[in-house]
């Protein structure tokens, strides 16, 4: 990172930062009771049986490929190399999306063989569903890492708040049906 990144920007960083994850927490708890006394227990035995499958996606987007991103920008940036910087967010975007698109095909066509191995082949179109999120794996860690590297903490904390009041709100959406 840049020599001129003070231990006070670090700090309104990580503030920001915190205070995303501590809203997708609450977010993320305030659905689990409603959710679990809507669809008993074998809904959340299907939601648990599924959302790993989500939680890599959201692993690999969010903590992973961003991290590894944002180095490489801000070493671009600190060589005053912005159309670096921006090379390394197209290259990346271009390898992010092979790689979850390849994710995708895995696990959407390999939902069947994946459900029978979970001993509970109805999961298999749900498996289907969430094999979905590794498309969005490239703009989401390409956009995170881009601004991290550029000491922008702001967009991924809104991203993550963003993506998880969707997800709660599609979860609430649509128990009653």
């Amino acid at each position: 990172m840049s020599k001129k990144y003070s231990s006070n920007q670090f700090l309104k960083g990580a503030m920001v930062l915190t205070i995303a994850a501590l809203i997708t927490k609450i977010l993320s708890a305030v659905y689990r009771v409603p959710f679990q006394n809507i669809v008993g227990d074998v809904g959340f035995y299907i939601y648990q049986q599924v959302y790993p499958f989500y939680g890599i996606a959201i692993a690999l987007s969010t903590y992973g490929f961003p991290v590894i991103i944002s180095k490489m920008v801000a070493e671009k940036l600190e060589e005053q190399d912005e159309e670096g910087a921006k090379r390394v967010a197209l290259t990346s975007f271009l390898f992010l999306s092979t790689v979850g698109f390849i994710w995708f095909i895995g696990v959407y066509f390999g939902a069947e063989f994946i459900a029978g191995w979970m001993g509970d082949p109805l999961l298999t179109p749900l498996i289907q569903v969430i094999s979905l999120s590794f498309l969005l794996l490239a703009p989401l860690s390409v956009m995170r890492g881009y601004y991290q590297g550029k000491e922008n903490m702001v967009p991924t904390a809104v991203s993550q708040v963003v993506e998880q009041t969707i997800r709660v709100t599609t979860i609430l959406f649509f128990l009653p049906f």
